[in-house]
């Protein structure tokens, strides 16, 4: 079976030069001092423990599986009454976790009376190389948002939850559709560079075109993203202090789009699979996006 298709068996703008720049610098540093060797390893740390354990979900589950040029869909029929939607994008090796990880993200939704299903998106995200993994986001987006303009059988609106790099997938996804307006997209420790949801970076205009409003709830106890993005990047992570729109390191500033919104949810969000767990994490704040 080939590489694409797996076997499946408080709301703040925060963003300055300085910042970027000591960032920058700090990373630069620790990539000399990791050398090649170091920067090779360097994924395992991309990954916190409380990534690894996640409940098992029904057996059953509504998914889209992006794996291929068709997305396919199953357990759609529990679905059609409903009168929104939440899709789930999963993070780097989350593929065979897809569902049990949109199942855990609908106990919190319902804990905090959101009553409306979630549908998990399943794509090619467990190769061990997370620079492999990583590169698959556009493709993953693209079909995603194809599907979308396409007669995709959802109920609307429909909304979006991305965690880690399935928040660049829900970036790409923006960027991608052409016909449909996402209500919400909530990106969860995104794995992506600071600038890169700026008005002139690259998923800006996707951003202002192609969602009512997109949130981005980031959090500075999320090691995955504020270090290891860094090391693994050489650029500050959208999901540890948010969007820096401040020009980079001599640019000129740029603003962000009006319906994007940096959420800081550091008190609430302990680690990068913190996000959307039940009695914990930041989704009474995204339920509250919702409205």
């Amino acid at each position: 079976m080939s590489e694409d298709h797996p076997d499946r068996s408080s709301t703040t703008n925060v963003g300055s030069g300085s910042r970027i720049t000591r960032r920058r610098l700090l990373g630069a540093g620790a990539v000399g001092a990791l050398g090649v060797g170091g920067l090779a390893g360097l994924g395992s740390y991309l990954e916190d423990d409380d990534c690894l354990g996640w409940p098992e979900g029904p057996e059953a589950y509504p998914e889209v599986v992006l794996t291929g040029s068709d997305p396919e869909t199953t357990d759609f029929e529990s679905i059609a009454d409903a009168e929104e939607v939440v899709i789930y994008v999963h993070g780097w090796r989350g593929f065979e976790t897809s569902t049990d990880q949109a199942a855990v993200l609908e106990e919190a939704l319902r804990e905090n009376d959101y009553e409306h299903p979630v549908v998990a998106a399943s794509w090619p995200a467990d190769s061990d190389l997370y620079w492999r993994t990583e590169r698959r986001t556009p493709d993953a987006g693209r079909r995603l948002a194809e599907w979308l303009d396409s007669d995709s059988g959802l109920p609307e609106p429909v909304r979006v939850v991305g965690h880690s790099l399935g928040g660049r997938v829900a970036l790409e996804t923006l960027a991608a559709l052409e016909d449909e307006t996402l209500e919400t997209v909530a990106l969860l420790g995104t794995a992506a560079d600071d600038d890169s949801v700026c008005i002139d970076g690259v998923y800006g205009p996707g951003i202002e075109s192609n969602a009512v409003a997109v949130y981005n709830y980031h959090s500075e106890n999320d090691h995955s993203v504020c270090t290891a993005y860094d090391l693994q990047s050489l650029s500050g992570g959208l999901g540890c202090e948010g969007s820096d729109c401040a020009g980079g390191w001599f640019g000129d500033s740029s603003s962000r789009p009006e319906n994007y919104t940096d959420v800081d949810v550091t008190d609430e969000v302990a680690g990068h699979c913190s996000y959307q767990l039940p009695g914990e994490g930041c989704i009474p704040q995204v339920v509250s996006d919702f409205e």
